[in-house]
C-alpha cells in the first residue's frame, strides 16, 4: 500500500472547496502539501491555517495554472521549498452555465484555458520532475461523462480532461500513475451558482436528481482522492462519484 506520509503533494485550485478538502484530508495522511490558488491569498491561507491547526505542514503558492508560466512557477516554488515532488491533483476549474447557441469567445476561452490547458500545463511541468512511484489525480466532472443542460462547454472539457487521463497513463507508466475522479455536483459554490440558475435548493436538487437524495460533500470527493492515489496497481482510471446523478438521468 502506498504510503501519503511525506509525499509532496502539490494541489491546484485548493483555496476552497474540492481542492481545498483534498489539501486537508491527505495533510492529514502526514503528506507535505502545496496549496495553489489563482489571486485569492485569503482562501489559500485559511486552508493552510486549517492545515496546520489539524498538525499539518503546508506552504501557499500564489498561481495562474491556466498558463504555462503559472505552472512552472508553481513547480520552481514547490521545488525550491521541498526538493522534490510526489504527487499533482489537478483540480482547478471552472464551470459557467450558459446554452450552447450563447457561448461567446470570452466563456469559451475561460474553460479552455483554466478546465483543460491548466491539467495539460501542470502535468508535463510536475511529470518531469517528479520522483518514481509519483501519482496525478486528475479532478473532471460526470459533465464529461452525462450530459447536462447548459455546461455543453464545461462538460467538452471535463470529457477532455477524462480521454487526457488515459493517455498520460499510458505515456508515463510505470514512473507515474494518472487517475481521474468525475464528481458529480458537490456542496461548493459552484455547485450553489448551479442551484440558483436551476431556480431550487440544494435539498430539492438532490431529491429531483439523484438516487441518493443528496449532492456530494467536498469531503467525500477528498476520502476517494485518498483512497486511490494509496493503490500503487491503479492507473488510467475514471472513477464516477456522483450519488447516482448519471444513473438517474442528469439535467435536462
Amino acid at each position: 500500500m502506498y504510503s501519503l506520509k511525506n509525499k509532496v503533494v502539490v494541489v491546484t485550485g485548493s483555496g476552497r472547496g474540492i481542492g481545498r478538502a483534498i489539501a486537508v484530508r491527505l495533510a492529514n495522511e502526514g503528506s507535505l502539501v502545496v496549496v495553489n490558488a489563482k489571486k485569492r491569498a485569503e482562501e489559500m491561507n485559511e486552508t493552510i491555517k486549517i492545515i496546520k491547526e489539524n498538525g499539518g505542514e503546508a506552504i501557499g503558492i500564489l498561481a495562474d495554472v491556466s498558463t504555462r508560466e503559472g505552472c512552472e512557477n508553481l513547480l520552481k516554488a514547490t521545488i525550491d521549498r521541498y526538493r522534490v515532488t510526489d504527487i499533482l491533483i489537478n483540480n482547478a476549474g471552472l464551470g459557467l452555465f450558459s446554452p450552447f447557441l450563447n457561448v461567446d469567445d470570452k466563456l469559451l476561452d475561460k474553460h479552455i484555458s483554466t478546465d483543460f490547458k491548466s491539467v495539460v500545463y501542470c502535468s508535463q511541468s510536475f511529470a518531469k520532475e517528479m520522483r518514481d512511484g509519483g501519482a496525478i489525480v486528475n479532478i473532471a466532472s460526470v459533465a464529461g461523462v452525462s450530459p447536462a443542460y447548459g455546461l455543453s462547454i464545461y462538460g467538452a472539457m471535463k470529457a477532455a480532461v477524462i480521454a487526457l487521463t488515459k493517455y498520460l497513463a499510458l505515456e508515463l507508466a510505470p514512473k507515474i500513475r494518472v487517475n481521474a475522479i468525475a464528481p458529480g455536483f458537490v456542496k461548493t459554490k459552484l455547485g450553489e451558482s448551479m442551484f440558483q440558475v436551476l431556480g431550487m435548493s440544494e435539498k430539492e436538487f438532490g431529491e429531483k436528481f439523484t438516487l441518493m437524495g443528496k449532492i456530494l460533500d467536498p469531503e467525500e470527493v477528498a476520502e476517494f482522492t485518498a483512497a486511490i492515489l494509496k493503490i500503487e496497481s491503479l492507473t488510467g482510471q475514471v472513477f464516477v462519484l456522483d450519488s447516482g446523478e448519471s444513473i438517474k438521468g442528469g439535467i435536462k
